[in-house]
């Protein structure tokens, strides 16, 4: 019979696909994971995965024990639930974004969530990527593109706005922009495109020939503060642009609409934690709908 610590192992390093990373991940050594890799194949009587130039794969042993192992995995997390639910009600719920949302809209609305749920613990992970649920990045994910794999439970979160942005300071130097046409006089402020995690953000390039980018950022927040310091025009969510910024919307009509997904696993949508979370953002992006639209500055 194997190790149920075993099949942790060989969980990590098929979402890794390296045995550094998996053991970083789980918070041991490098031969740690090789040797309960080794136990789980000695006991299996199969090899379960071969390296390959890109990483650890599943050999076809491997892939027939994957769903079984996943599967006791969500057991295992749904059984630890109801233990620390009895012993201490909520606990930690960790939510990957990509970081304009996850920064710049509920990093300063997650107090009220907090505040009703004393006993709850929210981990943000808000960066220039996409954070897997299925990786164990989080618990919940939200991301630009519907969430397909299997296992998942996902949904339409909220649509969004974006607009063009530049400051005053920029403007009264700038060639004049009245449409369209003339963005090809003007500077940008956009995206490193080889670091691009999604085409969803790709906006300039289809809108004049030979954009004149002068300041590439992975972070959108980033972008905002250049476009603050007038170092020329950027495409931004309509809800990074508070009411107290020095940005101006240009021509305003011409806008750019996207959509949040929201997902997590099938299991562990029935964890009473995370379904707190769940409906919290659910029901806050409804609340805030004409913010996320730009119909309405906010405030901040």
């Amino acid at each position: 019979m194997f190790d149920w610590n075993d099949l942790r192992v060989f969980l990590e390093v098929q979402r890794h696909g390296r045995l550094l990373t998996a053991a970083r991940s789980l918070g041991v050594s490098h031969a740690t994971v090789a040797r309960h890799l080794e136990a789980l194949e000695r006991a299996l009587g199969s090899q379960l995965l071969v390296q390959q130039a890109s990483g650890y794969q599943l050999t076809p042993a491997g892939q027939a024990l994957l769903a079984h192992a996943q599967a006791m995995e969500e057991a295992a997390l749904l059984a630890q639930e109801a233990v620390t639910q009895r012993l201490n009600p909520l606990g930690q719920v960790r939510v990957g974004v990509t970081e304009g949302l996850g920064t710049g809209f509920l990093a300063q609305r997650l107090g009220a969530l907090l505040r009703d749920y004393p006993g709850l613990e929210v981990e943000l992970v808000s960066v220039p990527r996409f954070v897997s649920v299925t990786n164990r990045e989080a618990d919940i994910a939200i991301t630009l593109e519907r969430p397909t794999a299997e296992g998942l439970i996902g949904r339409r979160l909220t649509p969004y706005r974006l607009r063009f942005y530049a400051s005053r300071a920029y403007l009264d130097r700038a060639p004049a922009l009245d449409a369209q046409a003339d963005l090809g006089e003007q500077t940008f402020i956009g995206y490193v495109d080889d670091l691009l995690y999604t085409r969803e953000l790709q906006f300039i390039q289809g809108l004049c020939s030979d954009p004149r980018i002068v300041f590439r950022s992975t972070s959108v927040i980033a972008q905002r503060e250049a476009a603050c310091a007038g170092i020329g025009i950027a495409v931004l969510p309509c809800y990074l642009v508070g009411q107290n910024t020095p940005l101006e919307g240009v021509l305003p009509e011409r806008s750019f609409t996207r959509e949040y997904w929201i997902s997590t696993h099938r299991e562990l949508h029935r964890s009473a934690r995370l379904r707190v979370v769940w409906d919290f953002l659910l029901h806050l992006c409804a609340a805030e709908r004409s913010v996320l639209l730009g119909e309405e500055r906010p405030l901040a």
